[in-house]
C-alpha cells in the first residue's frame, strides 16, 4: 500500500520524540503513535496498528475532569477534526493495560496528511 509522503515524514518524526503523539486521518481513524504514546495508552504500535475510530475509542476510552465519559462526538480528536481548529483538554485515558492515567490532550488539524 503506497502512503503519502507527508505521512511518511509524520510518522518517522514522531517516532524521534520522546514526547507521546498520535496521528489520526480526516476521519478520525488512528494511523500511528510513537513509542511515548504506546507507554500512555498501555501498547505499542506495532501491537495493535490502525484503528478506525469506534476501535481506538473503545480500546481507551476518555473520560472528562469529571469522571463523565467523553463520547465519540465530543473528543479531543473530533471536536479538532470538527472545527478545524486545534483543541486542548485534560481527559483520563482507561488505558489498553487496565491502568487510568490522566493527560492533557492537545490535538491539531494538519492539513495534507489524508
Amino acid at each position: 500500500m503506497s502512503r503519502p509522503l507527508e505521512l511518511i515524514l509524520a510518522r518517522q518524526w514522531a517516532a524521534l520524540l520522546s514526547t507521546p503523539v498520535m496521528l489520526f486521518d480526516m476521519e478520525g481513524s488512528l494511523i500511528f503513535f510513537n513509542e511515548a504514546a504506546g507507554l500512555l495508552l498501555g501498547r505499542k504500535y506495532d501491537e495493535t496498528g490502525s484503528m478506525v475510530g469506534p476501535e481506538w475509542q473503545a480500546a481507551f476510552p476518555m473520560e472528562d475532569e469529571a469522571g463523565r465519559v467523553i463520547g465519540a462526538t465530543d473528543s479531543p480528536v473530533a471536536t479538532a477534526l470538527r472545527s478545524g481548529s486545534p483543541v486542548m483538554r485534560t481527559v483520563t485515558v482507561r488505558a489498553m493495560d487496565g491502568v487510568r492515567r490522566k493527560a492533557t490532550v492537545t490535538v491539531f488539524p494538519v492539513h495534507g496528511l489524508e
